[in-house]
């Protein structure tokens, strides 16, 4: 009696990765909206440019957070007859929107700044940006901490994605900062000029997270040094008597390898099959691997074939 064929990848939800997604959501979300608030409370108290910029990044952090949440939960459900290979592509997809967003957010930046540039320099006491801005910072800084560790352990694009915003958000922290202080003791323009300085990190870390996920997206090939780990595993297993060829590439966030390793032509073809799955097994367990395909090609090792 013939199998029937199947068209849908086994798979299911991983529930440690998903306890990561979760604790890195939550964090992103009570710390982007109490810093929201925070931020925007202070500007429209005081009128700087240089806060409201960032509290426009801490609002647009807060709304794709949200997005990233839905994602991070849709790329993990299991591979269905729509989508025979799982849904982890949609993760890099959110990771670029983070990035749109990002470079939106930056857009508002300049706008409101040019805006207070040509109109009338406006003063305003620095004393309540200033420590909110320095409560900012530090909030960043351990945000970007915890969430980055959540993201190399859940090997996700969008959560690492998430933590260099947090990083940027530290800098745009400290230049908003610096013109806050600089409006006060030297001259009113310097509040807009730290704004427009805010939104070149805003749009500089926009342009990296967006490169990196089209390359998840586009099939951009895999480095170098996982080449090296992936023709490792596949030689050091039993009964492989060469590799000749390793091609592996992004597909969603990790890679896919096709490998043709050489076996003995003389062992029978259940060995040689052993041999090959056994090779894909070991390819598959690297942590940046989902899917490898091997090829099994006789050879006469002692012919010199």
């Amino acid at each position: 009696m013939t199998q029937p064929i199947r068209h849908v990848r086994p798979s299911q939800i991983d529930p440690a990765r998903m306890r990561l997604y979760q604790r890195a959501i939550w964090i992103a979300v009570l710390g982007n909206g109490a810093l929201a608030l925070a931020k925007g409370a202070a500007a429209w108290r005081s009128g700087s440019t240089a806060l409201l910029a960032t509290a426009v990044d801490s609002a647009t952090d807060l709304v794709y957070t949200l997005f990233m949440a839905w994602g991070l939960w849709y790329s993990q459900q299991p591979a269905d007859e729509s989508h025979p290979q799982g849904h982890a592509r949609v993760e890099p997809i959110v990771s670029a929107v983070i990035a749109l967003m990002m470079g939106l957010a930056g857009l508002e930046v300049v706008r409101r700044a040019i805006d207070r540039m040509l109109g009338e320099p406006a003063t305003f006491a620095w004393g309540g940006p200033a420590a909110v801005l320095i409560g900012s910072a530090l909030v960043k800084v351990i945000m970007y901490l915890l969430v980055r560790r959540l993201g190399q352990d859940a090997r996700s694009p969008a959560i690492l994605a998430s933590a260099k915003d947090n990083l940027a958000d530290v800098i745009s922290a400290g230049t908003a900062l610096f013109g806050v202080l600089a409006a006060s003791w030297l001259h009113p323009l310097a509040d807009p000029l730290a704004g427009l300085a805010v939104s070149v990190w805003i749009f500089r870390n926009a342009a990296g997270i967006l490169v990196e996920n089209l390359g998840y997206l586009t099939g951009r090939a895999a480095e170098p040094e996982l080449l090296e780990h992936i023709y490792a595993a596949a030689r050091n297993v039993e009964g492989v008597v060469g590799v000749h060829r390793v091609i592996a590439d992004y597909v969603g966030p990790q890679v896919r390898a096709e490998l043709h390793v050489e076996v003995d032509g003389d062992i029978s073809f259940h060995d040689a099959h052993r041999i090959s799955n056994t090779v894909r097994d070991a390819v598959e367990a690297l942590d940046d691997v989902d899917l490898a395909f091997v090829h099994a090609e006789p050879v006469q090792p002692h012919s010199g074939e």
